[in-house]
């Protein structure tokens, strides 16, 4: 099981434990998360018009911020506890529960 671009299955096959497992999926759902509500949000706020001389970074806060868009997302994804990532996290939890490979 994939999220994000995190291959869930070969982190349990080389962990094993319950705990690594949900502790991989926590990560994977905060990626996520991040990507899909926080990056659009801070990307409409850059590309707000009311840019000032002084509230512009310049051609630097041009050229990179849509990588600056994508760090700030992620962590603000890890930041907010509860909620759409918990949810999340029990739901792919117990749908994964039975995908899961016993370590040999």
């Amino acid at each position: 099981m994939g999220i994000g671009g995190v291959q869930l299955g070969s982190t349990l096959a080389a962990n094993g434990s319950p705990q690594q497992h949900r502790q991989a999926l926590q990560q994977a759902v905060q990626e996520v998360v991040g990507s899909v509500f926080f990056a659009p949000m801070l990307k409409m706020a850059r590309e707000n018009p009311l840019k000032g001389k002084y509230m512009h970074g310049g051609r630097g806060e041009d050229i990179f911020g849509a990588q600056l868009d994508m760090e700030l997302a992620r962590r603000a994804s890890h930041r907010v506890q509860g909620g759409l990532t918990d949810a999340l996290v029990k739901r792919f939890d117990r749908t994964s529960a039975s995908t899961v490979v016993p370590k040999e």
